[in-house]
């Protein structure tokens, strides 16, 4: 079971309302309130809201996350597009409570 509270709290980042309503869109990916293209815009609209050189790490971490959604939607079976984009969002989460590890 994957912690949705996260183990680092937004306010520790330089742009804690970006990380925070990426996190959120996360959650609500995986508790079904969003779907792909939901979520996808908004990892999008957090990512081009860091520009801090410190946070680059993080902000390369939503851009993959961003261009991996854009690609199951267009590439996976419908099916198979829930579990395919809940890996991804797993990935982001994990990243975004793992201070200082937001490159995979």
């Amino acid at each position: 079971m994957h912690d949705l509270t996260g183990s680092r709290p937004a306010s520790n980042w330089l742009h804690p309302e970006a990380v925070q309503d990426a996190r959120q869109a996360c959650i609500d990916f995986l508790a079904q309130r969003a779907d792909i293209a939901q979520t996808q815009a908004a990892l999008r609209q957090s990512e081009q809201t860091i520009v801090a050189l410190e946070e680059s790490g993080l902000r390369a971490l939503l851009f993959e996350a961003e261009n991996q959604l854009e690609e199951i939607r267009f590439t996976v079976p419908d099916k198979q597009q829930p579990a395919a984009a809940a890996a991804v969002i797993r990935r982001v989460l994990d990243g975004l409570c793992q201070p200082g590890n937001t490159r995979r």
